[in-house]
């Protein structure tokens, strides 16, 4: 019985917390102050532990505006932001093979902004543009920002965040 408990404790820590020599040395010779092993062990669960937290980072945020069923106050552009911001963060931590507790908290925030994000669309009347409808050809022009001296804040999406698909057209310069 206690070998087949050690077996289990073995399967569940040794691929995500412990290489299999730290594993041998803290729990079969018992040397509980081993400190290289200690350090991975404490660095891998401290890891683990904030993408297990960002599971709940956004969640009231989520729930807040569902129960209040509008999402007037918050800025669009601002959540999109966001989102650009955490998906670099994702592609490029992936992309050096940077291990899963090192980008797993990028891709659970990210996760919970896309909710965020498309509860903005659908308590504005937008709907089909959060869910990737036909909707933004409504909104978004071809035309490059300008710098205009108005600084309402805007509930449409602004022209030039949601219109990245393409090149500006070559007769207009991004900034005038």
């Amino acid at each position: 019985m206690a070998a087949e408990a050690d077996g289990l404790l073995k399967r569940a820590l040794v691929p995500l917390l412990l290489p299999e020599k730290c594993y041998d040395q803290i729990f079969v010779h018992w040397d509980l102050l081993h400190v290289p092993c200690l350090k991975i062990l404490l660095s891998k669960g401290l890891g683990l532990g904030i993408v297990a937290g960002s599971l709940l980072v956004k969640l009231p945020q989520v729930f807040k505006i569902l129960r209040a069923k509008r999402a007037e106050g918050l800025s669009l552009q601002s959540v999109m932001l966001e989102l650009v911001a955490l998906m670099g963060t994702m592609v490029y931590s992936i992309t050096n093979n940077f291990p899963f507790s090192s980008w797993g908290e990028a891709l659970f925030l990210m996760l919970q902004t896309v909710t965020i994000c498309f509860l903005v669309l659908h308590y504005r009347g937008q709907t089909m543009q959060g869910a990737g409808g036909s909707a933004e050809s409504r909104l978004c022009s071809r035309r490059p920002p300008t710098t205009g001296t108005d600084t309402r804040a805007s509930s449409q999406p602004s022209p030039s965040f949601c219109c990245l698909r393409g090149p500006w057209p070559e007769s207009s310069p991004p900034f005038r």
